[in-house]
């Protein structure tokens, strides 16, 4: 048997209609039933048992299905280690929370490629708990999330301390105070990232709801934009972290400290899975990165 035939079998088994599976495959009608013949043959077995309205797959066809989809799988993919998606050798993949590669700066891309010009940098966007479960299921190389995570399962480097931040319209009344506190979240109306990230959903649950006061959640989105225009409009204010208040520049926008409770941020670490050998690819990553924050 071979590829053609598999997808000859899944094709007639998926539409149920041999004229159906020829038009999509691009051959006559008969060009299919010679070839689904030729394979019942080589098996010994009858795929399907044929009428005027079509066909029905055996007994047999329905054990043969899932075997036929996963050998074409494994086609594709062979066929496919030329292509930019299968070509993982030079790319390091990392999943880390917003922003990171704008805090790292334009800089940070220019200088690695001038040293390793054969690697590739994926960085993905996105929560800390997904980071974290892409890095646990080896979907990508490195996590770059805030605390706390599994000690035994990830090898942790400190990267840098982020403060939280409250970003809001200059115009607002706690635009006033030097520096916020969980007290003064109280009754005001917000814009965030919102529960997806660890972070946020720890803190206002302690905090804020955990103590009894009240917020009202606007919106919780990561279009940058559109938080950055309700900013502008003055309609709420906005928490993160300190490392990310270069992306609110704007003349009616300012920051300030979140510093309540001894609870003023979070330590950003760098992860690798601990189960896994490190190539020397991700080695230079790693030492890279690392001689960068400290520099």
């Amino acid at each position: 048997m071979n590829q053609k035939q598999m997808q000859y079998f899944v094709t007639v088994y998926e539409t149920q209609n041999i004229q159906v599976a020829a038009d999509q495959l691009f051959v006559t009608r008969q060009g299919v039933s010679k070839v689904i013949r030729l394979l019942e043959t080589e098996l010994g077995q009858a795929l399907f048992t044929r009428s005027s309205k079509g066909v029905t797959p055996t007994d047999y066809a329905v054990a043969l299905l899932p075997h036929a989809r996963q050998f074409l799988e494994a086609c594709t993919a062979i066929s496919g280690l030329h292509t930019l998606a299968a070509q993982s050798h030079s790319v390091v993949t990392i999943y880390a929370i917003d922003h990171i590669l704008a805090f790292l700066g334009a800089d940070f891309v220019i200088q690695f490629h001038q040293k390793y010009p054969q690697i590739i940098l994926n960085v993905v966007d996105t929560t800390d708990d997904a980071a974290l479960s892409a890095l646990s299921a080896q979907q990508c190389n490195f996590a770059i999330v805030t605390g706390p995570f599994e000690q035994t399962q990830f090898q942790a480097d400190p990267l840098f301390y982020s403060r939280y931040s409250v970003i809001m319209n200059q115009q607002h009344p706690l635009a006033n105070k030097r520096h916020i506190t969980f007290a003064d979240l109280d009754g005001q109306t917000i814009v965030s990232k919102g529960r997806a990230y660890s972070c946020f959903r720890n803190m206002i649950d302690k905090y804020v709801l955990g103590l009894n006061r009240k917020i009202h959640i606007l919106v919780e989105t990561t279009d940058e934009s559109v938080i950055r225009d309700l900013l502008i409009k003055n309609k709420a204010i906005y928490l993160g972290y300190d490392y990310m208040n270069t992306l609110w520049s704007h003349p009616e926008v300012i920051s300030r400290p979140l510093v309540d409770s001894g609870h003023e941020g979070n330590t950003i670490y760098l992860l690798s899975n601990s189960q896994l050998r490190m190539t020397k690819v991700n080695r230079y990553f790693r030492e890279f990165l690392l001689a960068w924050i400290a520099s």
